[in-house]
């Protein structure tokens, strides 16, 4: 797997999706699920992270992981949309999140789950967006281990297998 070269790359998409800083929001969305559920898929890092990124869908999010995942995508069929997108247009710089997080240690793979460190990644600097991307991140991963397997959470977005 290649990835561009970090130079190559625009320099706004390159610091907002800086592969720490996805690989941060990684680990925290298998936090959040390995709490209420043990092992996370891989295949959930990938609309995990494209729900904590988008603003849309983050101010959305319900209060409580009590709030249905297929309901929340029925009642809100917008924000279903921009989901998949997202989520699709967003593999490549959630590949090189998770290969940095397994390199970094922040997470481990464990019978094709991913399992997040008890110790969290290292923050240097920290602001309003960073921490509201990773609540978000961590809510979504306890609300996605609810939700069924990653087949089904795939469906429901809109991803035929």
């Amino acid at each position: 797997m290649t990835f561009a070269p970090w130079n190559n790359r625009q320099t706004d998409f390159a610091n907002y999706f800086n592969p720490a800083y996805l690989g941060v929001l990684v680990y925290s969305v298998a936090k959040g699920y390995n709490v209420t559920n043990g092992g996370m898929s891989i295949a959930l890092a990938f609309p995990g992270v494209a729900m904590a990124l988008h603003p849309d869908i983050r101010n959305a999010l319900p209060r409580s992981i009590a709030t249905r995942f297929s309901k929340w995508l029925r009642d809100n069929p917008e924000l279903r949309a921009d989901l998949l997108s997202s989520t699709l247009s967003l593999v490549p710089q959630v590949k090189e999140a998770v290969l940095t997080s397994l390199r970094s240690n922040w997470v481990s793979v464990e019978n094709g789950r991913l399992i997040a460190a008890a110790k969290a990644p290292p923050i240097l600097k920290s602001d309003k967006t960073f921490d509201d991307d990773q609540k978000a991140a961590a809510f979504v991963g306890k609300w996605l281990a609810k939700a069924g397997d990653d087949r089904e959470i795939y469906q429901q977005i809109g991803v035929r297998p």
